[in-house]
C-alpha cells in the first residue's frame, strides 16, 4: 500500500511517500480501514519533529485522524462491520498513523460517519471537534449563559470550539485577525471578535464582553495569552490549556486575581484520552449531518503533497483545516 513515513525526526522534508508498505492486519479487537481522507494537525508536527515519540518507534506512518470505510474486522469486534463509513482521531501514537491507504485501529475508537457527511469533512472534523468538545464541555464545564473565550478562533480547533460554545448557549468571544479570519469566526456564531494583536488585550476582552468576566477560556497559546486570561476570569472561571509554544509564566498580579476568584487552570491532551474520542464523535456526526456544525476546509492536498500540507499548517492565516485526499 501507499503510505507516508519518516525514518528520522525533522522538518517536513523527512516525510517520504512510499508505495510498497505492507498492508496492516487487524488484531482481534481492531478494524482495518480503507482511508479516504485525513487531515493535518499540530500533533502530527510534534511527532514528526520528535517532541513526541510514537510507541512503536521509527520508521513511522504519520497522521492522527481519518475518515474511511471498514474493510475487515478482528474476531472480537462487534461494534463495526465491513462497509461501515467511519471517522476517528487520536491515532498515530499508540497505533499506526493515517497518512496511508489503510490503517488498523481499535474498533472502540471508530465512530459512524453519516452518509451525508463527506470523507473530507469527517477527517477535518475529527480532531478539531473532539479536542474542542473535550476542552469546553468535559474539562471546562461549559454551561448555558457562560461567557466563553476561544483563542485562535479561525483555526482548526478554534473554529470548531466557536460552534460548540454557541450551540451550548454561551456568549462567545473569539480572537482572530481582522479581515477574512474575523469574518469566518462571526459567521460561525461568535458574538464578538477581538484582534489578538491589540496593545491591551484584557481591555479589549472586557469591551467585547460588555464588562462581564469570562467563565471559560480555550487556550492554545498559553505562553502568550495566560496573563490576559487570568485578568478577565470570572469567579470560579476555568482556563483550559491545550497548547503552548514556550514556557508558561504567571505574573504575580494576575495570579493573585485568579486566586481571589477561585479560578482553575486546567490542562488536557486529546491523545491521552482515547476512551472519550468515539463517544464525542458520535455526538458530532449527527450535528455535521444536519448542519448544526460545519467544517471550514482551508486547503486540500494529495497524499503525495503531504510535505506541502505540513508547510501550509505552519503558515499564518490558515482558516479551519488542512486536508489530505488519500483516495485521490
Amino acid at each position: 500500500m501507499r503510505a507516508v513515513r519518516y525514518h528520522e525526526y525533522g522538518d517536513e522534508s523527512v516525510l517520504t511517500v512510499e508505495d510498497d508498505i505492507e498492508r496492516p492486519t487487524p488484531d482481534a479487537d481492531e478494524a482495518l480501514v480503507r482511508i479516504k481522507a485525513a487531515s493535518v494537525n499540530p500533533i502530527d508536527t510534534y511527532l514528526r519533529e520528535g517532541n513526541l515519540e510514537p510507541v512503536a518507534g521509527l520508521p513511522h506512518v504519520g497522521g492522527s485522524d481519518m475518515a474511511g470505510v471498514v474493510e475487515a474486522v478482528g474476531d472480537e469486534v462487534d461494534t463495526v462491520e465491513v462497509g461501515d463509513r467511519v471517522f476517528a482521531t487520536g491515532l498515530g501514537i499508540f497505533s499506526p498513523g493515517t497518512y496511508a491507504e489503510y490503517t488498523v485501529a481499535p474498533a472502540e475508537m471508530l465512530a459512524p460517519l453519516p452518509q451525508s457527511v463527506s470523507f473530507r469533512d469527517g477527517a477535518a472534523a475529527a480532531m478539531a471537534f473532539t479536542t474542542s468538545w473535550r476542552a469546553l464541555v468535559d474539562r471546562g464545564d461549559l454551561s448555558l449563559g457562560d461567557v466563553c473565550l476561544v483563542h485562535g478562533a479561525s483555526g482548526g480547533v478554534g473554529h470548531a470550539a466557536v460552534q460548540i460554545a454557541a450551540e451550548a448557549g454561551s456568549y462567545v468571544i473569539g480572537t482572530a485577525r481582522e479581515g477574512e479570519p474575523a469574518s469566518l469566526v462571526r459567521a460561525l456564531g461568535a458574538d464578538a471578535v477581538v484582534d489578538y494583536r491589540v496593545d491591551d488585550l484584557p481591555a479589549e476582552l472586557a469591551a467585547a464582553a460588555d464588562g462581564r468576566a469570562i467563565d471559560v477560556v480555550l487556550e492554545p497559546h498559553a505562553d502568550a495569552n495566560l496573563e490576559a486570561d487570568l485578568e478577565r476570569l470570572a469567579a470560579n472561571g476555568r482556563v483550559v490549556v491545550i497548547g503552548e509554544e514556550s514556557t508558561i509564566e504567571i505574573p504575580s498580579g494576575p495570579s493573585m486575581t485568579a486566586k481571589q476568584a477561585d479560578a482553575d487552570l486546567r490542562f488536557m491532551s486529546i491523545a491521552a484520552s482515547p476512551a472519550v474520542q468515539a463517544p464525542i464523535l458520535r455526538r458530532v456526526g449527527p450535528r455535521l449531518a444536519d448542519g448544526r456544525f460545519t467544517v471550514n476546509i482551508d486547503s486540500v492536498f494529495d497524499l503525495r503533497e503531504v510535505s506541502a500540507a505540513h508547510k501550509r499548517l505552519a503558515e499564518s492565516g490558515v482558516l479551519g483545516k488542512v486536508v489530505i485526499d488519500v483516495d485521490a
